[in-house]
């Protein structure tokens, strides 16, 4: 019986599934990691820790559950900058996809490029505050002497290929996040010296499914000589780990951020760049994606805050009897900026509408709700590029709400179909393992569950989303005005 293991690099834990060749996973291990913030606006972790955590679980799987595995496939976080020095050790601490440091970084290689509208027609994407590039110029002219110590870049689940095989490479859907890979899939040269990063520094492309080398690390001696796939972007091993792999396929995940992916072979991209467009993990294929910044976090830190002890079952309850629309509260999940389709680092959450008449019901509910309206928003855009999105499956630990899943199906007005598996990058992974090895991995995409939609709570939310989409455009100023102000505060 052959095993693989899907190892995923997650912003808030390092997890590991062993998945036989039916598809069955027979074994999981999950090691917590912290963020560090400190100062508004910044997220960064120390890559040593994604190093440690994912020791502890590959020792996990093999140790105690007595996994010995034919392959392993690691996927990560997108965008997160690491860098290392000439020894292959970490130069300053990983810049992650959610840090909102690079703005005016993110201005000055758009201007010294050409233009947005040049870098979108070359990438696909604008330059964002969330991608790799802009972060290698932060550090150049912040850390100048850290930057000259730079001999190679890379992405987070590449620097776990390099601690297991002492490679450095990247595939092809992580890499067409960093602001460098170009649609023609090469990193480009002129864009990098916009930012002074040595073309020898990038990692190797490889195919997602491509085998990078064997494990050679000494601290895992029982794992000694199996294949390491490269794997692929979090977001896209998560697409394909719920069968997202044919036009028409989509997928909207609720996770600490929020994503809407719709596969498309035609890499046509969005050309106000609200959209993403990135490669797949399939091959050729690409994929449209709408992102949004803070979907389970914004539940995760409300609750924290101001629903301390309330346990899963009993917000269940709150939502599900308040009635759709919460009673006119509207949520802006903003809490660290937004990507799409507003690109505004400095937007900030929001909640909307409240008087003496509504209850803890009516606000929490509106946070489901908000979440729901952004990824709305997005999907819409990405319908109205030409991806079609015909059969949507629901993901992410947002996807463990049935309330939260109805919402979903109402408001995009659709089907939604939640997998019989639904353990997100790590089971893409182990699927991009056994592809690598020629294993055929279609039969272990099996649906669990549909959502169908209510034309009442439509009708309902219609009128909600047109309030929630003008509530950014009324408040942009003012949302400027109270970034500029925290910043004077830390300062």
């Amino acid at each position: 019986m052959s095993i693989f293991l899907g190892i995923d690099i997650g912003t808030n834990s390092v997890k590991g599934i062993a998945v036989d060749e039916n598809g069955r996973i027979i074994a999981s291990s999950t090691e917590e990691i912290s963020m560090e913030t400190p100062r508004p606006g910044w997220a960064q972790q120390n890559p040593e820790i994604w190093w440690n955590a994912a020791e502890v679980v590959l020792k996990d799987l093999v140790q105690r559950n007595r996994v010995i595995p034919d392959a392993i496939s690691i996927s990560g976080q997108m965008h997160s900058f690491v860098a290392l020095d000439e020894d292959g050790d970490v130069v300053y601490p990983a810049i992650l996809w959610c840090d909102q440091r690079t703005e005016r970084q993110c201005e000055t290689i758009t201007e010294l490029y050409g233009g947005e509208k040049k870098i979108v027609e070359r990438f696909g994407n604008p330059v964002l505050t969330g991608f790799t590039l802009p972060k290698i110029l932060w550090l150049a002219e912040n850390e100048p002497d850290k930057f000259r110590k730079i001999r190679k870049w890379m992405l987070p689940k590449d620097y776990i290929v390099f601690k297991l095989t002492e490679r450095s490479v990247t595939d092809f859907s992580d890499a067409s996040g960093t602001s460098m890979l170009d649609l023609d899939g090469s990193f480009d040269r002129s864009i990098m010296e916009i930012v002074g990063i040595e073309e020898s520094a990038s990692p190797e492309l490889i195919e997602s499914a491509k085998i990078a080398g064997t494990v050679t690390s000494a601290s895992l001696p029982e794992l000694r000589n199996v294949p390491v796939v490269v794997g692929g972007a979090d977001n896209a091993a998560s697409a394909y780990g719920c069968g997202v792999e044919n036009p028409g396929d989509a997928m909207v995940s609720i996770g600490t951020s929020g994503t809407v992916v719709a596969l498309t072979r035609k890499g046509r991209p969005d050309p106000k760049g609200a959209v993403h467009l990135f490669r797949h993990v399939t091959g050729n294929d690409f994929y449209h994606m709408a992102v949004i910044l803070s979907a389970t976090n914004s539940l995760n830190w409300f609750k924290e805050r101001f629903g301390a002890g309330l346990s899963f079952d009993a917000l269940e309850n709150l939502v599900k009897n308040a009635p759709a629309g919460s009673n006119g509260v509207v949520f802006l999940p903003y809490l660290n900026g937004d990507r799409t389709p507003h690109r505004d680092p400095n937007a900030r959450g929001t909640i909307f509408g409240l008087s003496s008449f509504h209850s803890k019901g009516d606000v929490f509910r509106s946070i489901y709700e908000g979440v729901v309206y952004a990824l709305r928003e997005g999907a819409e855009l990405i319908e109205g590029l030409g991806s079609d999105m015909n059969d949507v499956r629901i993901v992410g630990g947002g996807s463990r709400s049935d309330t939260w899943c109805q919402i979903v199906a109402d408001n995009l007005g659709k089907t939604i179909w939640l997998p019989e598996v639904d353990e997100g990058p790590a089971y893409g992974s182990a699927r991009l393992a056994s592809k690598a090895l020629g294993l055929d991995s279609s039969s272990w995409i099996k649906m669990k569950r549909e959502y169908r939609p209510n034309e009442n709570a439509k009708s309902a939310y219609d009128r909600v989303f047109r309030i929630y989409k003008d509530l950014y455009i009324s408040m942009k100023e003012r949302f400027g005005e109270i970034s500029r102000l925290q910043q004077d505060i830390v300062n």
